[in-house]
């Protein structure tokens, strides 16, 4: 090779350089970052009661049934149909999101029931009013961190109604949804799954102690039980976006003259 096919580099690249230790400062926060959100995760998870039971003391569910289903769950491979707290395939629904809706409709059906009515259709605007403010209070005022919960009537009867029909559901092929009956799930095995789907979904709507919000930071958004985003899902999802257009800043600075020159860095 001649000489004069070598091209000539230059000794030190400083961009270079700096975008190494960009590169290194980043990975390094953001193993940081994933270590202290994982701690924060585990230490901000639901408790798992012993016991779910109604008022007249019928066990609903366990926290060995809700084990067994997050099993059954995983065996059926369910999130590759679809999600659990917004974390799945998407072609089916997200269960959390569909069984609290279901739930928060079934108990209202049912404080219609308590005084006299049919539906809750046949209520007036004001019962209306009323039988929607106390579900959202039954609802909020479930207490994960008792070892035993026991959930007022018009609850726990909607629970267990939904509970059942998605137990039955996952046993069924339903072609318009694009589910086929699962064949890794006896009818026992179902019913523990959907226990802990239920489950799930109860953490979205209950209130940590002390707190205006669910464990779930009241995700997902659903108005029927008051699920309204925080100030603290504001703020971290705006500081989000400008953490990222603050890097991108960062790195053109140094990769491009002509930024450093349109914003007067040189």
């Amino acid at each position: 090779m001649s000489k004069t096919s070598l091209v000539n580099r230059p000794d030190r690249d400083p961009v270079s350089t700096v975008l190494k230790w960009v590169l290194l400062v980043v990975g390094f926060a953001t193993a940081m970052l994933l270590f202290w959100t994982t701690l924060r995760t585990y230490q901000g998870a639901p408790p798992q009661p012993q016991r779910f039971v109604s008022r007249s003391g019928d066990v609903i569910m366990t926290a060995d049934d809700i084990i067994a289903g997050k099993g059954g769950f995983q065996k059926a491979d369910l999130m590759d149909y679809g999600s659990l707290y917004g974390m799945g395939s998407y072609y089916g629904e997200d269960y959390t999101a569909s069984l609290l809706k279901n739930i928060a409709l079934s108990t209202r059906e049912n404080y219609a029931h308590d005084v006299g009515e049919r539906t809750f259709s046949h209520l007036s605007p004001e019962k209306q009013t009323v039988a929607t403010t106390h579900m959202r209070e039954d609802l909020r005022g479930i207490d994960l961190t008792q070892d035993t919960v026991v959930l007022p009537d018009a609850v726990s009867h909607a629970f267990v109604k939904i509970r059942d029909e998605t137990a039955a559901s996952f046993l069924r092929t339903d072609r318009s949804s694009g589910w086929n009956a699962t064949q890794a799930l006896t009818p026992a095995l179902a019913l523990k799954t959907a226990d802990f789907l239920m489950y799930s979904a109860l953490t979205t709507v209950a209130h940590r102690p002390g707190e205006t919000y669910s464990w779930t930071q009241n995700w997902p958004y659903e108005p029927l039980v008051g699920n309204t985003p925080t100030g603290t899902t504001f703020i971290w999802t705006w500081a989000s976006f400008g953490f990222v257009f603050l890097a991108f800043g960062v790195v053109l600075l140094e990769v491009d003259p002509s930024v450093r020159t349109v914003f007067g860095f040189e």
